[in-house]
């Protein structure tokens, strides 16, 4: 007898729901989809409870008649193509046949449609898969879907499913791409009972971009236009400086379908050219239009990626497409950008060689990179400050045990000739200081009074003394018979993620004055109306005001004011990347606020600010490391320095 069985319908189409319906908004992109193939001109989406409730998708497309509103719920059942030829030349969204009878598989499905032209409509409402009644109706042209109760037959699936607000966010996403495709298609999202998006119809896609993603975005983009003889690409990128730092930000569409594909993005990467930093990504919506027979959207079961039939002709022709748009726009342009996104645009004008020299401009300076120490000049305030210690009482940690484990050991590489012997305490005149607020803060303004001891020794450090600083980045001391370098940056990550680990600095956040603004994407805002307690763990009091506008009433204490829109962003991406937040015990967001609201290298500390760090840093339970694993301090013995120049 044989033990091979062929599967029964409900039990095959529940296999291939798994493979297309993942969540909520896959229901909502195959009905959307075929409300487009229908060739409506408006479409309104209802939510409630992020899907899970109720998905309602209508049109004023063509419509059905009573026979093809029986038939669309047959497996592979489709009007999009008839021949084996058909699939080579698929210009609609729907070929397989599989979305109606996979979403009715999972849900209480009900479709209401009538055709222009037609006296009655028609309404099909199945259950789980099995048809349950077909009546007539009276309706409007087009077509209404209603989803209720999905996946109430798979319990395990629905336990799969996120967050709610992490769900909105992927249902809103999804309805963007979407639309940005169609600018001339109305849409209007609304989500227990509030709209989301609501767009008019227009050729122009710019004001598509800027009322879904925000006018900061829409405003630092430039156009890309480039065609060749088989591929043709149009759409925007955003100039040099304007970046993020994940690559969610990048809409690629093929023939107006939005998917992922790896050459396209290795395009946009080699385009922007070197100057584009490590782990940096330039948001950008770009539309590819090529023959079909060349690219096969039949690979993955939801049609998110691609293969083209030349991917190595695909990534350079984008690569060109993107090198000239942001060279046109640096040549073109009048201003350079000098600022993160989403801060106040600070400028230098270009200069005209006809200009007379005064006439120019102050230019920003930039920091010295040169191998020289800065010793910093005696200051007339006391180095004394107010520790890091979740208990104020506590005994101070000893600075020896960092540097006990901090020692390197060095192998000679032979005797080095060496011509000249820079200047190396070469002084170096006072700038503004750009260090945090927190370190400012730690120094008690009542020790300025008192007499002070040496300038380059630290008080309850024994014979610990600061030398000067290399390139601003670096801290050079020494004790005993050692020279101890430290990292500013990585030291004062490690600083504030146990601050953020163990929220043992008092209050948190400081409150701002003048609130920042930023404009973000709907998806965004609607992300961070739903999980606000997920920024004020990070130290954040944001409100939303608008519909693609948020407000920064408070930052982290540790964090300058001037890059706080650029901090929080990114931070935001991070977090909407995988749509999870754990609070204090998911170490790598808490990781990255520290990294972003640590203080750079190249950021010039006085000598207050430097007490300030090492105090800090003496408190934390792991100072040998920052968060990422990179060390923070190294501890260089006399012996190993003679070993280095060969005398041992």
């Amino acid at each position: 007898m044989s033990i091979i069985k062929v599967l029964p319908d409900h039990v095959s189409n529940k296999i291939a729901a798994g493979e297309v319906i993942e969540r909520p908004a896959s229901v909502v992109k195959e009905l959307v989809e075929n409300a487009l193939d229908a060739h409506a001109k408006r479409i309104s989406i209802r939510i409630e409870r992020a899907g899970q409730r109720l998905i309602s998708v209508s049109d004023d497309g063509d419509g059905m008649d009573h026979d093809d509103a029986i038939l669309c719920f047959e497996a592979h059942a489709t009007s999009k193509i008839t021949t084996e030829e058909d699939i080579l030349h698929i210009r609609s969204f729907g070929f397989r046949g599989e979305a109606m009878p996979s979403i009715a598989s999972v849900s209480r499905m009900t479709v209401r449609t009538r055709k222009r032209g037609s006296q009655e409509g028609i309404q099909v409402t199945v259950l789980g898969g099995i048809m349950q009644d077909t009546l007539p109706v009276g309706c409007a042209p087009g077509t209404e879907t209603t989803v209720r109760d999905l996946f109430f037959n798979i319990p395990a699936r629905k336990k799969f499913l996120k967050s709610n607000s992490t769900e909105e966010r992927h249902i809103t996403e999804i309805v963007s791409l979407i639309s940005l495709a169609h600018p001339d298609v109305a849409f209007e999202l609304s989500m227990d009972n509030r709209t989301i998006i609501s767009s008019g119809t227009g050729e122009d896609l710019m004001p598509r971009i800027r009322d879904i993603y925000g006018r900061d975005l829409a405003d630092a983009m430039v156009p890309v236009e480039h065609e060749t003889e088989r591929i043709r690409i149009r759409g925007f990128i955003t100039k040099r400086g304007v970046t993020r730092p994940t690559r969610q930000d990048q809409r690629i569409f093929v023939n107006d379908r939005p998917v992922e594909s790896l050459p396209i993005y290795r395009g946009i990467k080699e385009g922007c050219g070197p100057m584009l930093d490590k782990g940096r990504y330039h948001p950008a919506v770009l539309f590819l239009y090529l023959d079909p027979a060349l690219v096969d959207i039949n690979v993955h079961p939801a049609k998110r990626e691609v293969r083209f039939r030349n991917e190595f002709e695909l990534a350079m022709t984008v690569r060109d497409a993107v090198a000239e748009a942001l060279s046109e726009a640096a040549r073109s342009d009048n201003t350079f950008l000098i600022r993160p996104f989403g801060q106040p645009v600070q400028t230098v004008l270009p200069r005209e060689e006809s200009e007379p020299e005064e006439s120019h401009p102050p230019e920003i300076p930039l920091p010295d990179r040169k191998n020289t120490i800065s010793v910093p000049s005696s200051p007339s305030t006391d180095f004394r400050t107010q520790p890091f210690s979740p208990q104020p009482a506590a005994p101070r940690t000893s600075f020896d045990r960092i540097l006990l484990a901090a020692k390197v050991d060095y192998r000679p590489i032979g005797v080095l000739q060496v011509r000249t012997v820079p200047d190396l305490f070469r002084e170096q005149e006072d700038s503004a200081s750009t260090i945090r607020e927190t370190l400012r803060d730690s120094v008690n303004p009542a020790d300025s009074a008192q007499s002070i001891p040496p300038p380059r020794s630290f008080p309850e450090r024994g014979e610990l003394k600061v030398l000067g600083f290399f390139e601003n980045a670096y801290i050079i001391a020494t004790m005993k018979d050692s020279i101890v370098l430290i990292d500013q940056h990585a030291a004062h990550e490690r600083v504030l993620y146990e601050k953020l680990l163990k929220k043992s600095s008092g209050t948190l956040s400081q409150k701002l004055l003048i609130p920042i603004s930023l404009d973000l994407s709907r998806a965004e805002c609607r992300f961070i109306e739903k999980n606000h307690e997920i920024f004020e763990s990070l130290g954040f009091e944001v409100d939303t005001f608008g519909e693609n506008t948020v407000k920064l009433n408070a930052i982290p204490a540790a964090m300058r004011q001037d890059n706080a829109g650029g901090v929080f962003q990114d931070i935001l991406a991070r977090i909407t990347e995988d749509g999870t937040f754990s609070g204090r015990t998911d170490a790598p967001k808490l990781a990255q606020a520290a990294c972003k609201a640590a203080v750079k290298a190249h950021d010039k500390l006085n000598m207050e600010e430097c007490t300030a760090l090492l105090d800090q840093m003496a408190q934390c339970d792991l100072p040998f490391c920052c968060p990422h694993g990179r060390p923070t301090i190294i501890n260089l013995s006399r012996n190993e320095i003679e070993r280095r120049f060969g005398r041992r």
